[in-house]
């Protein structure tokens, strides 16, 4: 890499202020490798950085190089990776976050709510407060990375991250293989989650969604119920004669779609949630309670990258099929303007750095 001293990257300057620039390429540190990346997805977090809603916590500081759904090659190894089997060629696949390794959570696995958040002398979260993805290379650790089989793309590959936060959220779903379910929301958290449950032996797998995102879902297996039309929790309560079904995952982060959620579910099931309300939501906390129902947060994907790569390795044109435009980076304004207004009924947008 001697040879190659800048790099093209996107830089966030501040909020709103982006521009693809020249900047030095990274250097692989301890336990770290140096990528050359291939795909990135855009991700529904990416523009609420870019629009500074979370100031000086996604980025804590400017300028920031966003993107975090990445995948690409190793081409340098830093001190330590190739002890742990990294080798230069290695086809990988990365998430965004990367405990500090020695707080009480990270060493129970749980590294994406780790005790050291924030610090970014022992703790990064890439894309959001570390240097992040939207680069012709990328410094990263190897606990944030993943091999990938060599049948697979890079495209499809660049979907892991998503994957893997669905599969987290289906484990804190407590799915067992035979239960109805309910995929509350139709966006791309919702079609992994309804590949995933397919997968893995779910009986039926419903799901609340409106139009064409709706319709890509039926397409994937899931019982459609378009929520313009039908009220959510009583359409379920048809299907299951009265029962309700076991597991829900809330990938809409409404009010709405909570509501439903705590009203689908069956007496002594559990909802997991990935959505992101804007601010608190009415719960009817008498109802979780008196029928035991569980209510958990789900954190991006602790652990899960890997389950997600088997099960995407095994349905490669489910999760290729999702992905409806790809763009240079050059061109990385008109992927971000397809991306936030869905033109073109965009669903998962891939830059190429």
């Amino acid at each position: 890499m001697e040879e190659r001293k800048m790099m093209k990257a996107l830089r966030l300057n501040a909020p709103n202020d982006f521009e693809v620039t020249e900047v030095p390429v990274p250097v692989a540190g301890e336990s770290e490798v140096l990528c050359k990346v291939e795909s990135v997805s855009i991700c529904g977090t990416d523009p609420h950085i870019i629009k500074g809603e979370f100031p000086g916590v996604w980025p804590q500081e400017f300028p920031l190089i966003p993107g975090h759904e990445w995948a690409g090659t190793v081409v340098e190894l830093g001190d330590k990776a190739a002890d742990f089997g990294w080798k230069v060629g290695d086809r990988v696949c990365g998430i965004a976050n990367l405990g500090c390794g020695h707080c009480k959570n990270c060493m129970e696995g749980r590294f994406t709510i780790c005790l050291n958040y924030g610090k970014p002398r022992i703790h990064k979260m890439y894309g959001h407060i570390s240097q992040g993805a939207y680069a012709e290379y990328m410094a990263v650790n190897i606990r944030a990375i993943s091999k990938i089989p060599d049948y697979m793309d890079f495209d499809v590959a660049c979907q892991m991250d998503t994957m893997s936060i669905a599969m987290h959220m289906i484990e804190r779903s407590n799915f067992e293989v035979g239960d109805d379910v309910l995929v509350s929301g139709a966006g791309p958290q919702g079609m992994m989650s309804v590949i995933i449950f397919k997968a893995m032996g779910a009986r039926n797998v419903y799901c609340a969604g409106s139009g064409v995102r709706l319709k890509k879902c039926e397409e994937l297996g899931a019982i459609p119920i378009d929520y313009t039309k039908e009220d959510v929790a009583e359409t379920i309560m048809k299907y299951t004669n009265g029962a309700g079904v076991k597991r829900v995952v809330e990938c809409t982060g409404t009010a709405k779609g909570v509501y439903a959620s705590c009203w689908s579910v069956a007496r002594g099931g559990a909802i997991a949630t990935v959505g992101f309300p804007a601010g608190d939501v009415p719960m009817p906390v008498r109802h979780l309670v008196m029928d035991e129902i569980s209510f958990n947060g789900s954190r991006a994907n602790p652990n899960t990258l890997d389950k997600a790569i088997v099960i995407a390795s095994q349905h490669l044109d489910d999760v290729k099929n999702l992905v409806t435009h790809v763009f240079p980076l050059t061109e990385y304004p008109k992927a971000y303007e397809v991306f936030t207004k869905r033109l073109d009924n965009s669903i998962r947008v891939v830059v190429k750095p």
